[in-house]
């Protein structure tokens, strides 16, 4: 029975004490609501406990009173309802006041109806917030205090009006003294329970808010700008400046712990109000641990006022991991450039190194070849030729492969006739495929007439490394080189490039690493086929500076299949293409004299011998002084100078040179192989460069072209 009883109740209760609440109100605002709420259901129970009373003892002009009194203050519960706060509670107000004024006139002050202010002003304290509405609370006292003198001076005694009972003003003053000392005792039970709540809420706040801060990965520290003192910090912060004692640095002076250089950046910050996201400075710092140890920081600086007296916030992570990890990799990266250029030295040595005895061998089988020779020695002249050009092959891979790895490596864009281009490649392996007893097959598209700008050397040598391993690795069949026009437009074509073979062909699993550095098939491929392992990888690297792909298909046993496609610039002032034959002898040239400087005398016999040959004057010089010395001498029409010479290089000679000659056309004849290689020689006065070993056709042209350019 009791159970119901209660449910019925408590509904109603709740009904009441949480009408009017939104969503959208705040915390404090939920509890001014509800705490008003509470007010007006206690008052709304005393008046009817008094209109009880009042009947009781025949008091009905009090009754109505006490009637007109709850009225109004239902009045206000709805003006609550309406989101109408501020309004209901100063009707409350004044409607409290103004009914203790009437009934303590209209019963007389040995009533005791005077009594009630006392939990009047509890109850003004739980409704009203001091801090927050203390202009509401300045309003309620004073209209408190107004009618409390209102009620000392103006009412009587007893008031016969409606008291006609002897003895009734006693009863009614033990009466309200019994309900106002009921009502001060729950309103001080009500604010005591209050605080304690808050308090336990701002315990579990404070417990919640130092966890976070002691438990956070940032050490914080807090400093008085004013004081320029240590007034609080968390764990982390000791942990990380290895203090050993919160109380040896709160209250510490600040340069205890940071420099005066810290301390001025601090200053640096403008003071704004709180909440000024600008008020704040970011960036990195070293500080230094009680042990004298460095930790590196990434450091936020907060300014703001508390009390108006101003602080800062500093927020250090250690990031001290992070730099020792970049100053490593920084020394990594360094060592690696340091290995980078030892390697790009030792290959530009070797090369240099290697070239020079070279250069001697292929210029003298050259001359060999041209001389006349016995029917037997021709084997050992081919012989002798192959091994150098091979060898000259794997040279320039090793050094192609270092240029493309270093990104040095950069593309020509010049005009090539795409099946002139394709027929000499026909040409050039045509003979080594019908040696072994295969088919060279050519298939080019009709439309590939046109001039397209590229790179020919090193599309070249993509086509010629793909061919020279379709050759090497077939023994039956034959070998397929195809060029299709895939689409174009007015200014560009995309054209498919595709080497096939019907060789040994390449297992599925091993297609990938065939592409990579130094890597063959197998390693019974490389006992019995030879080469570097670079001529794919090359190839396939070259192609990506193309904007291509080099692709494979290949079945083991079958055949193999490598193709790309390329997107080529049309070459719109193209001349129409005149199909002359190869020149077989170079012209002679008449009364020209040229001073060759060069240290070797291999190489200086083999380019006397293509000199004279082509009816030119040849003055010799061993060394840059000598070669100085005889153009102070005389005059030439050219100098031949190499770059490698002891007592005086070829750059220094040149330059010693020009002071004499400022106009004699120079050519660099060099071994050596650097980055920027041409464009560094033409800077210092050279005005060509012939690479050793040297083509004596290409000597020859650029010979030619320096002295009509000279002309």
């Amino acid at each position: 029975m009791s159970n119901p009883i209660v449910s019925i109740f408590t509904s109603f209760y709740e009904d009441i004490v949480y009408s009017g609440l939104r969503d959208e109100y705040s915390p404090a605002k939920r509890k001014k609501t509800i705490r008003f709420n509470q007010f007006i259901l206690l008052i709304l129970i005393a008046h009817f406990v008094c209109v009880i009373s009042y009947f009781c003892f025949g008091l009905y002009i009090s009754a109505l009173i006490n009637l007109s009194a709850a009225y109004i203050f239902i009045v206000a519960y709805h003006l609550n309802l309406r989101r109408q706060y501020p309004l209901a509670r100063v009707l409350s107000v004044l409607n409290l006041n103004f009914y203790l004024a009437i009934m303590n006139y209209m019963e007389g002050l040995k009533a005791g109806e005077y009594l009630f202010f006392f939990p009047y002003f509890l109850i003004m304290t739980f409704i009203i917030s001091f801090t927050r509405n203390s202009r509401e609370l300045a309003f309620a006292y004073l209209i408190t205090i107004a009618c409390l003198l209102f009620c000392y001076y103006e009412c009587p005694q007893e008031n016969h009006y409606q008291v006609h009972i002897t003895g009734l003003f006693g009863r009614l003053y033990d009466s309200n003294l019994i309900l106002s000392l009921l009502l001060t005792i729950f309103f001080s039970f009500a604010i005591v329970r209050i605080n304690r709540n808050n308090e336990e809420a701002i315990l579990k706040e404070k417990q919640f808010v130092d966890t976070i801060y002691n438990t956070s990965l940032d050490g914080v520290f807090i400093l008085d700008a004013e004081a320029l003192a240590i007034t609080d910090c968390n764990n982390r912060a000791l942990e990380l400046l290895e203090i050993e004692d919160k109380r040896q640095v709160v209250g510490a002076p600040m340069d205890s712990l940071f420099t005066k250089e810290h301390i001025q950046l601090f200053r640096s910050i403008e003071k704004k109000p709180a909440g000024d996201n600008t008020n704040s400075w970011q960036g990195e710092l070293a500080l230094t641990s009680k042990k004298d140890n460095t930790v590196f920081a990434f450091v936020n600086v907060v300014s703001f006022f508390d009390n108006d007296r101003h602080f800062w916030k500093i927020s250090i992570l250690d990031i001290s991991e992070i730099k020792m990890t970049q100053f490593e990799l920084m020394k990594a990266k360094q060592k690696a450039e340091t290995a980078s250029k030892a390697k790009s030295r030792f290959l530009s040595n070797m090369s240099h190194e290697l070239r020079t005895p070279l250069n001697g061998i292929i210029g003298a089988s050259n001359l060999l070849m041209q001389e006349q020779y016995l029917p037997e020695q021709i084997s050992h002249l081919e012989i002798l030729k192959y091994s150098s050009e091979h060898m000259m092959v794997l040279i320039n891979e090793i050094l192609d492969f270092n240029k493309i790895e270093s990104g040095r490596f950069e593309l020509e864009n010049v005009p090539v006739n795409m099946r002139v281009f394709l027929r000499k490649l026909e040409a050039q392996f045509s003979v080594q495929a019908h040696t072994k007893g295969l088919l060279f097959l050519v298939d080019v598209d009709d439309d590939l007439e046109a001039e397209f700008l590229t790179d020919e050397t090193r599309l070249n040598q993509v086509l010629s490394n793909l061919l020279s391993n379709a050759i090497k690795f077939t023994h039956t069949g034959g070998i397929t080189l195809a060029a299709k026009k895939i689409s174009s437009t007015s200014k560009k074509s995309v054209i498919q490039f595709m080497v096939q073979d019907t060789g040994i062909g390449i297992p599925a699993h091993k297609q990938q690493e065939v592409f990579d550095s130094f890597t063959q098939a197998d390693t019974d491929t490389t006992r019995k086929y030879g080469g570097t392992g670079l001529g794919l990888a090359i190839s396939k690297k070259l192609v990506s500076l193309f904007a291509g792909e080099l692709q494979l298909k290949s079945e083991e046993g079958k055949g193999s299949i490598f193709y790309f496609t390329l997107e080529l610039e049309i070459n719109e002032n193209a001349k129409m293409y005149i199909n002359d034959e190869k020149v077989k002898q170079l012209p002679v040239f008449n009364h020209l004299r040229v001073l060759i400087a060069e240290d070797n005398i291999v190489n200086m016999r083999v380019a006397r011998k293509f000199l004279t040959k082509w009816g030119i004057e040849v003055h010799e010089a061993m060394n840059g002084v000598e070669a100085v010395e005889k153009c102070r001498r005389g005059n030439f029409d050219l100098v031949l100078i190499d770059l490698e010479m002891p007592e005086m290089d070829g750059i220094t000679a040149l330059a010693e040179i020009r002071k004499v000659h400022p106009s004699v056309p120079a050519i660099a004849f060099t071994a050596a192989v650097y980055e920027d290689m041409r464009v560094d020689l033409i800077q210092k006065g050279f005005m060509e460069v012939v690479p050793k070993p040297f083509r004596p056709e290409d000597l020859h042209n650029k010979i030619q072209k320096l002295i009509h350019h000279r002309a």
